[in-house]
């Protein structure tokens, strides 16, 4: 098998940087606006049956809607971090406004109890609370180690 695929399939995870990693929002973060999801729909499901003509199809079009968007956050939950090759995105829906850092730019990188610092140079620090990923917050942060060493050529940085 090694020699039809070549040398590279006893490496395993070191090739895991060449694609691209997500890290959904941790449930905890998702139950609230679950929550909030669900007590609306019941709200609107009680003005499908009581209010009269267009109005109930308009509260039974709105919770259908709500269903919908509660089974896709349960299901599904939003990505806060997505590491590719190029670039790190952290931020998204639920959690703060998403920002895009090329691996190049970072300059320094670093664990602050449970926040994760960017730093972009010119007083430019990124700071992303690691509670948002929740369990995965050590694979997050290898991973982000390891893709800034592969960008910059050398073992430059080093979780430990």
């Amino acid at each position: 098998m090694k020699a039809l695929a070549g040398s590279n399939v006893s490496r395993g995870f070191e090739s895991r940087p060449l694609c691209s990693m997500n890290y959904r929002l941790d449930r905890r973060f998702v139950l609230r606006a679950l929550g909030l999801n669900v007590m609306t729909l019941g709200t609107v499901t009680v003005g499908a049956f009581l209010l009269p003509g267009v109005w109930s199809i308009v509260c039974a079009v709105i919770a259908l809607l709500l269903l919908t968007n509660a089974i896709w956050l349960a299901g599904w939950p939003p990505v806060v971090v997505r590491t590719t090759p190029e670039a790190v995105r952290v931020g998204g829906r639920l959690t703060v406004r998403p920002v895009v850092v090329r691996w190049t730019d970072v300059e320094d990188v670093g664990l602050a109890g449970d926040r994760l610092h960017l730093n972009r140079g010119d007083q430019q620090v990124i700071d992303f609370p690691l509670a948002y990923v929740g369990a995965r917050t050590t694979e997050l942060v290898r991973d982000i180690y390891d893709r800034l060493n592969t960008a910059l050529g050398y073992r430059r940085f080093d979780p430990s």
